[in-house]
């Protein structure tokens, strides 16, 4: 038989050592059940590219096949497939943050492809992620016009992996569930059914690039040997002490120069707020002495332009006084001097006209 009766329940693997596994624990035979709903056989098999239990790289090969089947007359649906796919694989865990040896991420980006997560939900998934290119021959007509040709494949894969059971034999059973998108370069001839001639009458050709989903997959793994997939794809810290040592000694001596930058920071830090401090205090007693004399500058600056403002004041005062005191004594001078003229010219002028007149009289009597 192919799998054994007896079967138990998967536990996780908490311990921590290196095992050698042999090529048997190494191989795996996979289908998937979706091909299997679609009427298309497919099988693969999968080689662990190394011999411990921290390895977590794979190589594998996939082949779908569908041949045509033989009829008396052509048939109006056509459905054959077929292809060969090789992929790799890296298998991961999820682990939780611990601030040491594993960080949060950082950027959006290392989120989406990351393995690490604040914490471990289902201890006994185990994740992967990959690439693949492949190669296929199809011939498929559901309508109208049907499609045959080739077409290269590539591009990426993602799934995760539960372990089902453990048979007695030390084989295993898994359920895997995964997607697969990429890029085609295909090259395909249109062709048509004609029922009368009992043919496919050619109708064009294409080249094309497109976008494919080559796989959806909810399928079935069994392992050989007794090495399940919960002991498997382990993380080298956690199994390998050695290689726990040299990682911790190099976090250690990180941490170490880290520790001594933040020291050296501490200390440069202290000094300088220690020199600014002094400097500061030194500056504000020479601020403060700089200011007093200005201001005692500013002072005697202020007073005597006050006293020059007096000063000059006061001699134009001075020489006002001087000025109207001159005045008054030129005034009081001219006095005594003029006041006799001002009376004695008019009786001249008056007593020269009475003369005047009274000669005139005298000629005009004289006359006559």
């Amino acid at each position: 038989m192919f799998f054994p009766l007896v079967a138990m329940a998967q536990v996780v693997e908490t311990r921590q050592h290196v095992d050698t596994l042999s090529t048997a624990e190494r191989l795996s035979l996979r289908t998937n059940a979706v091909d299997w709903l679609l009427l298309v056989p497919n099988v693969g098999v999968e080689f662990d590219v190394g011999q411990y239990n921290w390895n977590r790289w794979s190589a594998g090969l996939n082949v779908r096949f569908r041949p045509g089947s033989s009829h008396t007359f052509k048939p109006g649906i056509v459905y054959n497939v077929t292809e060969v796919r090789a992929e790799v694989r890296n298998y991961y865990r999820i682990r939780p943050f611990d601030g040491r040896n594993v960080r949060r991420q950082k950027h959006f980006w290392d989120r989406l492809v990351s393995a690490r997560r604040p914490e471990s939900r289902h201890p006994n998934t185990v994740y992967y992620r990959g690439a693949f290119v492949g190669y296929n021959t199809y011939s498929l007509k559901l309508g109208k016009e049907g499609k045959q040709g080739n077409a290269i494949l590539g591009g990426v894969m993602w799934g995760m992996v539960k372990p089902l059971y453990e048979f007695a034999s030390g084989n295993s059973l898994d359920l895997e569930f995964a997607a697969a998108v990429g890029v085609a370069y295909a090259k395909y001839d249109t062709y048509t059914h004609n029922r009368e001639d009992d043919c496919y009458p050619k109708t064009g050709n294409k080249t094309t690039i497109m976008p494919i989903i080559n796989d959806l997959r909810v399928g079935f793994v069994y392992r050989f040997g007794k090495y399940p997939i919960s002991k498997k794809y382990r993380w080298r810290y956690d199994v390998d002490q050695r290689y726990q040592d040299v990682v911790d000694s190099v976090i250690s001596a990180r941490q170490k120069s880290r520790n001594d930058k933040l020291f050296m920071d501490s200390l440069d830090g202290l000094a300088r707020k220690m020199f600014w401090s002094k400097y500061d205090s030194l500056a504000t007693k020479n601020k403060a002495k700089n200011d007093s004399i200005r201001l005692k500058d500013a002072a005697q600056k202020a007073k005597q332009k006050k006293d020059e403002k007096a000063a000059k004041e006061a001699e134009k005062q001075a020489k006002k006084a001087a000025k109207e005191e001159e005045k008054k004594q030129k005034k009081e001078a001219l006095k005594p001097e003029e006041q006799p003229q001002v009376t004695t010219e008019p009786k001249v002028q008056e007593q020269s006209s009475v003369t005047a007149t009274e000669n005139n009289v005298k000629g005009k009597e004289g006359g006559q």
